[in-house]
């Protein structure tokens, strides 16, 4: 009989021993790209160290590419990257480094066609060619080629003069490489005047710029790009308050372009908050709270609280949940994890940022279906996320969050090697959520349990989702026998959800059962994912 074999003993012969030496499903090459996309590497997890884990999603995705499926890979990182669905840009911009290197024409064509679309700032683009670099003895491949070349002068030449100089200004320098080097290794050819001017700027410098201009009649566009970077100039040169408070509101200016001694005004601050980009203001809510920039019921703590709930701003910004969640976190915290910064956190600010995490998903339809979220709180789960603060369980009780805000019909549980206590209830404040799953005890793993705890307190589900990392350790039966056991015992063609927390291999959704699936846990599409499983459009 089924029910005999526990997780120790594979269920049947494509299932594979996880990182515990229990058996699980492997996922499919284009589910643990999405998972990589997702989470990288980064960290490792609990069982599998970074580097190990950075290999095989690495094989995955090279995989992939022999399959054929290489230009499938590639809109696959173009979406997660243009749609804003993944928290960090490097697994991104690893996957296309690879791609961009591969021996298969097609996938190397779409990978740079890709370029400008998905290396979208300085960083991105210095972060891409550093991956190519590292990648270059491995995958023993050129890199300065033709196709580079070009991508990189179209990088440049397809912006007008302005974009180009706030941009070369902003991020001057990141991962070893600055714009003179790709300038150089490129042979780039401006395309107008005004890249011209900024490529003069970047290899001789403002002086000789200054000299080349001063005789010419200037055009409109470039007179704007010669009055910009005259101000990015004039700014690190003076300590008059007013003068840099006017160089910032007249020149939309940003930290980037400031010296540190700048930055202990509180003037200066509020002048630079009025256009902060988003990711930046997030950022800075510690340290502008501790200077009192953001002083209770100010007027710009009302435009921070404003920005933040701005759905269109948020969506133009890409900013992802991940961001709020951390943001969130550091905030509550009241203190920097570095240094003797120290501050009263302000409720609105809280109260907005609970707000922004909701607004920074894709919204749906709720399905009307009854949903048990099983969130596992084992040891695993206390992995820290992409490097964060955050760990996995936090991470997981938040999109339980989103999830309940939308099906209004759920259930919260959590567990580990038995069922525990769930501190969460459907209408609690993130802050209290984070905080609530802090003091959960961990213990060993059985994903089994949400089924089988339903099963025996006849409790009616029409979906599971449990969010874990699939590192299921114990000898009870296998999740997908007690899914199959749950819906002849309750009559109820009940569906299972598992909510990768990892970019690992495993998952306990059983591939060949139409109503088992899985997905990754942190994609700002997941609302989307839900539903259409859900009501069987995928």
């Amino acid at each position: 009989m089924e029910t005999t074999v526990d997780q120790s003993q594979p269920l049947n012969e494509k299932q594979v021993p996880n990182s515990c030496d229990h058996y699980v499903w492997e996922v499919s090459d284009m589910n643990r790209l999405r998972r990589f996309l997702c989470f990288g590497s980064e960290g490792g997890t609990y069982y599998i160290e970074e580097k190990k884990l950075g290999f095989e999603n690495a094989e995955a995705l090279l995989r992939l590419i022999q399959d054929g499926k290489g230009t499938e890979v590639v809109q696959e990182i173009k979406a997660f990257s243009q749609e804003g669905r993944a928290a960090k840009q490097e697994p991104t911009l690893f996957a296309l480094a690879v791609c961009s290197q591969s021996s298969d024409t097609k996938t190397k064509q779409a990978a740079f066609k890709a370029v400008p679309d998905v290396c979208r700032i300085p960083t991105h683009l210095f972060t891409f060619i550093q991956f190519k670099k590292d990648l270059k003895e491995g995958m023993k491949c050129g890199m300065w080629g033709r196709a580079l070349r070009k991508a990189v002068s179209d990088w440049y030449n397809t912006k007008d003069g302005l974009a180009v100089a706030m941009a070369v200004t902003k991020y001057k320098q990141r991962n070893g490489w600055a714009h003179k080097d790709l300038l150089r290794l490129s042979h780039i050819k401006p395309a107008n005047e005004g890249v011209t001017m900024v490529t003069k700027y970047i290899s001789k410098g403002w002086k000789e710029v200054q000299e080349a201009y001063k005789e010419k009649e200037l055009s409109p566009e470039t007179e704007k790009v010669f009055k910009y970077l005259e101000a990015t100039e004039k700014v690190k040169r003076t300590k008059d308050e007013l003068e840099i408070i006017y160089l910032i509101e007249e020149y939309r200016l940003v930290r980037e372009h400031l010296l540190t001694t700048h930055l202990k005004s509180k003037e200066i601050w509020k002048a630079l908050l009025q256009e902060m980009p988003l990711t930046a203001m997030l950022r800075n809510l510690g340290k502008m709270t501790a200077d009192s920039v953001l002083a209770p019921a100010s007027p710009e703590v009302a435009s921070v609280c404003e920005r933040l709930n701005n759905d269109k701003l948020l969506k133009k910004a890409r900013i992802h949940p991940f961001h709020i969640l951390i943001a969130l976190e550091t905030y509550k915290r009241g203190q920097g994890n570095k240094g003797k910064l120290k501050w009263v956190p302000d409720n609105a600010i809280m109260e907005a940022l609970d707000k922004a995490f909701y607004k920074t998903f894709k919204m749906v339809e709720p399905t009307g279906k009854r949903f048990l979220l099983a969130v596992d709180v084992s040891a695993s789960m206390n992995q820290r996320v992409l490097g964060s603060i955050l760990n996995a369980s936090t991470v997981a009780a938040a999109m339980c969050m989103l999830v309940t805000r939308t099906e209004k019909d759920s259930h919260i549980v959590a567990f580990s090697d038995e069922m525990v206590p769930c501190p969460v209830t459907v209408d609690m404040p993130l802050p209290e959520v984070l905080e609530k799953m802090s003091n959960i005890p961990m213990g060993s793993t059985d994903c089994a349990l949400p089924m089988i705890w339903a099963q025996e307190t006849k409790t009616a589900v029409d979906v599971f989702i449990v969010f874990t990392d699939c590192e299921t350790n114990i000898e009870n039966i296998h999740p997908a026998t007690a899914l199959k056991e749950y819906r002849k015992t309750m009559g109820i063609p009940s569906k299972l959800i598992v909510c990768a927390m990892t970019s690992n291999g495993f998952s306990i959704a059983d591939p060949d059962d139409r109503g088992m699936f899985d997905m990754c846990g942190f994609d700002t599409a997941a609302l989307d994912v839900i539903r259409n499983f859900t009501l069987d459009l995928i």
